[in-house]
């Protein structure tokens, strides 16, 4: 989805949603301050009014705390433009009321000597961000006023717009104490976009504004003082109004007993046509935020990222194994093939003569990535349509396609073993069981790694269901136990570690006495393994070669081979505890939750990932596993689903092993596991909110009405947080690429949600 048609979305969402909130606040003043009006829309609804209300303060708050900027206007002395460069003279800048300004540019600047170069590297972006379109040199220009002698408040920059979307700019100011400044990024399109508000110490003697790319030195527009807009945001408008919502319930009475009873006695009744379409419209909405997250991540065209849905589509139509790009002919003269930092130094180009993440063996290039996904959807895709499936096209049909059999599993779940469920229980965990299963990773970093990734779980998840669905009657259910065990099998076929999900098999039909099923469960296993073997066969020469030693990449997995036991086993260890242990970092500002590089933190002589990432940990609904293994070592009771729980967590301890051993530690791996950790954790809290025995049947004889409600309050704090961390982990992506997805959304993003206006 490119930039204009995002800024077309957002123009429509924010004039959609700022006129139904409108229509609540007017509503809201009309039952607040007209109480004799005729009036009564809502036929007098508590908790509508209420809402009405909110939204009326969340406008009056929009127009005064969320947009002070506005007023800095009123602390200003005097607005004044640009008009252009003197005929007279190309460096002088002339002012609507004659204020010196001079035009500066520089192809080369040094950071110690150039004010402007100085300021932008210490706002933190990169040198090559300041280059000319099209052009490697490294330019920046910009305008200087001097003797200003004036207080300015505000910014206004017209930028020229050539090919590029944004344009960087960097301002210093020196006041009466001292000298600085900061880095913004004016957004072609954006709303409000071009004003910057300043707020200095008293009168600015100078004033210095750079702006990358020569061409847009000179032909800008340039206003001091100019007047911020009133800027309402359509989200920002939404969410304040929820949370203003959410107080004015907790502080009125009669409110809160009605809030009361929906958290804590209503519960969950299959039956219920409107808990139905509440959770319905919840999976909908899901999907929806899944294809925006999806379409809004940065594509990347370079040849590397066509491995899947291009070459490998190509090679499997034609019949043949390996990959037609590149020349894999000259790799067979290099020394060291698949150490990356070598060819980089040895005249072999990158994307021209190999391609990262692409598996080099013996004079021919292949795919790593499982097979599957590509033979399930993009060579069908292509054969029908004559075309390419995209990579975040492929992982937002997978990541649909689980949203769904995710809200099936889990309505299964409550159905079998939590039947005395409170609804609001109910819903808040399927939103954890979303946020908190690892898609802020597939659906914000959209490249083929995460197209296996995302069909994985797909089938992991089908898998379980139907596993579950086979065996709830009496007698076993054949058909859904075999397509189970398929599921379970191709998902082998997309990452071939996930085998073991496939532990959930033996236990179930243990647990149920029905060992006479296995022969049966196994034929799905032989049918794709025999494909699977042929293929590995014929690509590397060995049926359980998967070619993960070949691949071409930062990390040289053959020079790993090498390494002592000692190394390995720290790096297992250090990367296992990073899986579970890593803390995220926490702020008051967008995007309020962010994963931390890991780099720093281990032995550089260990060739390991150690990559950006989020702990476990920080969802926070998981430290009920401390009351699983409570449950273990005393033993006074077992949970109708304590060995789905123990398995589960068997299979999440396994994986993060392997993932740990393979690769080490990267948050794009978090999807492989977090599902068996998250749903155990929810059990968990079911059971201890329902009372130790886990027998909810006598909750009320074991323990108080005001014991219960604490657990429950205890618990919905512990979701709610956890899916605040999850959703916005999607801002970034939470592995080695820091890009936030597209620019111009992430941009509205923070104008939105920002606290109090401050960016």
């Amino acid at each position: 989805m490119g930039n204009s048609t995002i800024i077309l979305l957002i123009r429509y969402f924010n004039i959609l949603s700022t006129t139904v909130m409108a229509f609540f606040a007017v509503y809201g003043a009309i039952a607040l301050f007209g109480k004799k009006s005729n009036l009564n829309i809502f036929r007098g609804n508590a908790f509508i009014r209420a809402f009405c209300a909110a939204s009326l303060l969340a406008f009056i708050l929009e127009a005064t705390l969320f947009n002070f900027q506005h007023y800095l206007k009123y602390f200003a002395d005097g607005e004044f433009h640009t008009l252009g460069v003197s005929p007279m003279d190309s460096t002088v800048i002339l002012t609507s009321d004659g204020t010196a300004a001079e035009k500066f540019f520089k192809k080369k600047w040094n950071a110690a000597t150039d004010s402007a170069a100085a300021l932008i590297s210490g706002g933190a972006l990169p040198e090559a961000s300041f280059k000319e379109n099209g052009d490697s040199t490294e330019i920046y220009g910009g305008v200087i006023f001097k003797n200003l002698n004036r207080r300015v408040t505000s910014v206004f920059i017209e930028p020229v717009f050539s090919k590029t979307e944004l344009i960087q700019v960097g301002l210093k100011t020196t006041d009466i104490s001292h000298t600085g400044g900061g880095v913004t990024t004016i957004y072609r399109g954006l709303p409000h976009t071009g004003y910057i508000p300043l707020q200095r110490c008293g009168k600015i003697s100078e004033l210095e504004i750079a702006l990358a790319g020569a061409n847009t030195a000179g032909a800008s527009k340039i206003t001091i003082n100019k007047q911020i807009p009133l800027y309402f945001s359509g989200l920002r408008l939404i969410v304040v109004t929820l949370l203003v919502f959410a107080l004015i319930l907790f502080a009125h009475k009669p409110l809160r007993a009605g809030i009361s009873y929906l958290l804590f006695e209503y519960r969950f009744n299959p039956a219920n046509r409107k808990q139905n379409l509440i959770y319905a419209f919840s999976a909908g909405a899901l999907i929806i935020f899944s294809w925006i997250c999806a379409y809004t991540s940065v594509v990347d065209d370079e040849v590397q990222a066509k491995q899947y849905n291009k070459y490998l589509v190509d090679a499997l139509i034609a019949g043949r194994a390996h990959l037609e790009a590149g020349n894999p002919e000259k790799m067979l003269y290099a020394e060291r093939p698949y150490d990356v930092r070598w060819l980089e130094n040895n005249k072999y180009e990158r994307d021209v003569d190999w391609m990262s993440d692409w598996v080099y063996y013996k004079g021919k290039f292949y795919c790593y990535f499982g097979v599957v996904p590509a033979l399930l959807l993009y060579v069908p895709y292509n054969l029908i349509t004559g075309n390419y499936l995209s990579n975040h096209g492929g992982i937002f049909i997978f990541a649909a396609i689980s949203i769904i059999l995710l809200a099936r599993l889990w309505r299964f779940l409550v159905k079998k073993y939590m039947p005395d469920v409170r609804f609001m229980f109910y819903l808040l965990s399927f939103f954890t069981l979303f946020f908190a299963s690892g898609w802020f990773c597939p659906l914000r970093f959209t490249r083929f790694y995460s197209i296996v990734s995302s069909a994985g779980f797909m089938f992991v998840i089908a898998g379980i269901l139907l596993l579950f669905e086979s065996v709830e009657r009496d007698k076993p259910d054949r058909s859904k136990l075999f397509f189970a065990c398929a599921c379970f099998a191709l998902a082998v076929g997309c990452r071939p570690h996930l085998l073991f999900a496939s532990l959930t098999v033996p236990v179930i039909l243990w647990k149920r006495k029905l060992w006479k099923y296995l022969p049966l469960a196994a034929i799905p296993y032989m049918a794709a393994a025999i494909p699977m073997c042929v293929y590995n066969y014929a690509r590397f020469g060995s049926i359980l070669d998967f070619g993960f030693h070949y691949n071409m990449t930062t990390l040289n997995t053959g020079a790993h081979s090498l390494l002592n036991p000692i190394g390995k086993m720290i790096n297992i260890i250090s990367a296992s505890l990073s899986y579970l242990f890593t803390v995220n970092r926490y702020s008051l500002f967008f995007p309020y939750v962010e994963s931390l590089p890991q780099h720093d933190r281990f032995l550089w002589a260990i060739p390991k990932f150690h990559d950006r990432g989020s702990g476990m940990l920080n969802f926070p609904i998981v430290l009920y596993l401390f009351f699983f293994l409570k449950s273990i070592i005393i033993k006074r009771y077992r949970s109708k689903t304590f060995y789905i729980s123990a398995v589960f967590l068997a299979i999440a301890a396994i994986l993060i092993v392997v993932n740990s051993y393979l690769v080490g530690f990267s948050g794009r791996y978090t999807i492989d596991f977090a599902f068996f950790i998250i749903l155990p954790s929810i059990f968990c809290a079911y059971y201890r909110c329902a009372g130790d025995s886990g027998d909810i049947g006598d909750v009320q004889a074991r323990t108080d009405g005001i014991s219960v409600r604490l657990r429950y309050k205890a618990t919905y704090i512990l979701l709610a947080f956890s899916v605040f961390a999850g959703l916005f982990l999607f801002a970034t992506t939470v592995t080695n690429d820091i890009t936030p997805g597209n620019p111009v959304l992430y941009q509205y993003l923070r104008q939105s949600l920002i606290l109090f206006g401050i960016v």
